[in-house]
C-alpha cells in the first residue's frame, strides 16, 4: 500500500464522512458517559463496551448515505466500504500504549487482507447523486486508489480516546499491517476533532492569592444627622 491518507484514499468523499463519524461518535460517547455515571459503577466495562455501538453507528450512517458494506470473518463485524475503502471507527483501550493492539483479534487482521468488492452499477458521489461506473473508476485509477498492483482495500481506521469524564480525541488515518511484528503503521494520521481550548482570558486580569498586597473596600466616614448632645 503506498503511503497515503484519508483525505486522499476517500478523495471528495471525505468531508461528508469526516462530519457523519464525528458527529456519530459524539452522540455514541455521550450516551455510553451519561449510563456510566447513572450507574455509579467505579469501573468502566460498560464504558469500554461501547466498540460495538461505534461500529454500527458508523456503518448506519454510511449505509444511509447509499454505501455498502464488506462483512469481516471470521467475526462478521460489517464495515462501510466508501470510495473503495474500508472505514473501521475503534475506541483505543485505555491500556493500550500503542495502535498495535488494533491488530490483537482475527477479524480486525482480516480487515487489512479485504478484497476490492465487485464493480457497482452506481456509487454515490459526494453531492449524493450516482455517478455512472465508468468515469468513477476512471477517475480512481487516475488518483491511484484503484490499480493493478492493489490487492485489497485500504482500511481508513477512526481512532477514540475517551475517558467516562471527557471524550478526548478523534483521529483517523490509513492503517497498514506490518504481517512479521504484527506491527500497525499509520499514514496521514490527523485528528478530525479534539475539544474547544478553555478561554484563559477571563482569569487574566485576576490577581493570584500568593502574591501582591490585598486591597479592601473603601469607606468613607458620614456626618450624623441631629444627633442629642450628650
Amino acid at each position: 500500500m503506498p503511503q497515503t491518507s484519508p483525505i486522499q484514499v476517500l478523495d471528495t468523499h471525505a468531508d461528508e464522512v469526516r462530519s457523519f463519524v464525528v458527529h456519530r461518535v459524539l452522540d455514541v460517547h455521550d450516551r455510553f458517559a451519561d449510563a456510566h455515571q447513572m450507574s455509579g459503577t467505579n469501573y468502566g466495562y460498560v464504558f469500554g463496551g461501547q466498540w460495538r455501538d461505534l461500529l454500527d453507528a458508523v456503518r448506519k450512517a454510511a449505509t444511509d448515505r447509499g454505501y455498502r458494506t464488506y462483512s469481516l470473518p471470521p467475526g462478521g463485524q460489517r464495515l462501510p466500504v466508501i470510495n473503495g475503502c474500508l472505514l473501521y471507527a475503534w475506541r483505543v483501550p485505555d491500556s493500550a500504549r500503542t495502535v498495535s493492539s488494533f491488530a490483537s483479534s482475527p477479524t480486525r487482521r482480516s480487515g487489512f487482507t479485504a478484497p476490492p468488492l465487485d464493480p457497482m452499477l452506481f456509487e454515490p458521489g459526494f453531492t449524493g447523486e450516482a455517478e455512472e461506473l465508468g468515469d468513477w473508476l476512471d477517475d480512481l485509477e487516475l488518483k491511484g486508489v484503484v490499480g493493478e498492483a492493489q490487492a485489497v482495500m485500504p482500511l481508513v481506521l477512526v481512532m477514540v480516546r475517551s475517558t467516562p469524564r471527557r471524550l478526548q480525541s478523534i483521529d483517523w488515518a490509513v492503517a497498514e499491517l506490518e504481517v512479521d511484528r504484527r506491527e500497525v503503521i499509520l499514514h496521514g494520521l490527523e485528528t478530525i476533532w479534539e475539544p474547544e481550548p478553555i478561554d484563559g482570558a477571563l482569569t487574566a486580569s485576576v490577581d493570584s492569592f500568593d502574591s501582591g498586597t490585598p486591597t479592601g473596600p473603601k469607606i468613607e466616614p458620614q456626618e450624623e444627622a441631629n444627633r442629642p448632645d450628650a
